[in-house]
């Protein structure tokens, strides 16, 4: 493959992400839908948000069988294909139901192509050039998610419907998939990791599982940033509380930058980066209840995005190598469903825990969810100790 290629294939297949995490782009438009449709209860309109994540969820699972079927690269063209339809019908009816069903599309079409956005990335990069695509690929979902929101704000002026605009960067992508992803090939795969012509069955392993495990108490416990902070800073009666969505984006779109260093920076750190990451997020989660005015909370929300960006590319680093073999698509479905499902039952995860210790004030949520990042970075420390442990007696 000449160097233009390969420039060009690393841009198609980091640009599958740019759009994964755009469903919520929308979120500035349910105030006008409301009043449009007054006769639709509040909370179905609200759900125009949260349904793609539900069909995503199921979609993902079945992107394996789905693949198997008609191969990778027409995989990712059918999930962006759908996302791109159910992403843009909003713009041209004015009908509830068919606005509601659009949603399904879009979640559909997105759970279709999203675990491949990290697996081509296994399939065709391996080592340190790897480790820097995952921390591109994390980068790029950030930035393309903030990029729509932000433009669908200003969209929204002209009308609710023009916001849904946004969904038609999904074309360009689907262009790039088109002519620079290659057709799934032997030849185009890591000599480790290649895979017999026959059919095999995909499974799970201990690491899998380990990963799936870890993945989904870290986005159970990150979500408390986005579902308690704004109950914080009315409790302890903060000034500019307006604020904390600018904060947010702002510590969002600079924790973005963190995975264009992410490769350096595991090079480093080596198997020490998820121990670092969650010492530093446990720090944050200590002082978040005290920091008293939106200035030190936004630093301290900046800090905190810093470096979750080194947690989620080191778990798929670390996912990729060590699934079963033919295995790759299988594992990162299930990380991403786990990544999924944390972030769904994080409040009731959150409560049940303060329920657990007695404590149920908003300020005991960080508290508890720093300690658990502790209890994990010390799991991290045991799973390498004993990983080097087998190595050495493998040796």
């Amino acid at each position: 493959m000449e160097k233009g290629e390969r420039r060009f294939l690393k841009l198609t297949i980091l640009s599958i992400s740019l759009m994964i995490s755009a469903a919520s782009a929308i979120a500035v438009t349910l105030p006008m839908i409301k009043n449009q449709f007054p006769e639709i209860d509040p909370a179905t309109v609200e759900s125009l948000v949260t349904i793609p994540s539900f069909t995503m969820m199921v979609f993902i699972l079945l992107s394996t069988f789905i693949i198997k079927r008609i191969g990778k690269k027409n995989t990712v063209i059918l999930g962006l294909s759908l996302a791109l339809i159910g992403g843009v019908i909003p713009i041209f009816v004015t009908n509830f139901t068919i606005i509601y069903l659009s949603r399904f599309i879009l979640g559909a079409g997105t759970g279709i192509y999203n675990s491949l956005a990290i697996s081509l990335i296994g399939e065709y990069y391996v080592e340190e050039e790897q480790q820097k695509m995952l921390g591109y690929q994390t980068a790029f979902s950030t930035l393309g998610s903030s990029f729509v929101t932000f433009l669908a704000g200003i969209l929204v002026n002209i009308s609710w419907n023009y916001a849904y605009i946004v969904y038609f960067f999904t074309l360009p992508i689907i262009v790039m998939v088109l002519l620079f992803l290659p057709q799934d090939r032997q030849s185009d795969r890591p000599a480790h990791r290649e895979e017999s012509s026959r059919p095999s069955k995909q499974r799970v392993n201990g690491m899998v599982i380990y990963c799936c495990l870890m993945m989904f108490v870290f986005f159970a416990l990150i979500m408390t940033i986005y579902t308690k902070t704004s109950t914080l800073i009315v409790e302890q009666n903060y000034a500019n509380q307006g604020f904390l969505g600018t904060g947010l984006t702002i510590a969002s779109l600079l924790g973005a930058l963190t995975g264009f260093v992410y490769g350096k920076i595991r090079h480093f750190l080596k198997e020490f980066t998820p121990v670092v990451a969650l010492v530093f997020v446990s720090l944050a989660y200590f002082l978040i209840p005290y920091a008293k005015n939106m200035i030190v909370l936004t630093v301290i929300l900046v800090f905190t995005f810093l470096v979750v960006g080194l947690f989620v590319p080191y778990m798929y680093d670390i996912l990729l190598p060590g699934a079963p073999e033919n295995s790759a698509n299988l594992a990162v479905s299930l990380a991403m469903v786990a990544c999924n499902l944390g972030s769904f039952f994080s409040p009731y995860i959150l409560r049940g825990l303060g329920m657990l210790v007695g404590n149920e004030q908003t300020t005991a949520s960080y508290t508890i969810g720093g300690i658990i990042y502790l209890f994990m970075a010390v799991i991290f420390v045991l799973f390498n100790m004993n990983t080097k442990r087998k190595t050495v007696l493998a040796d």
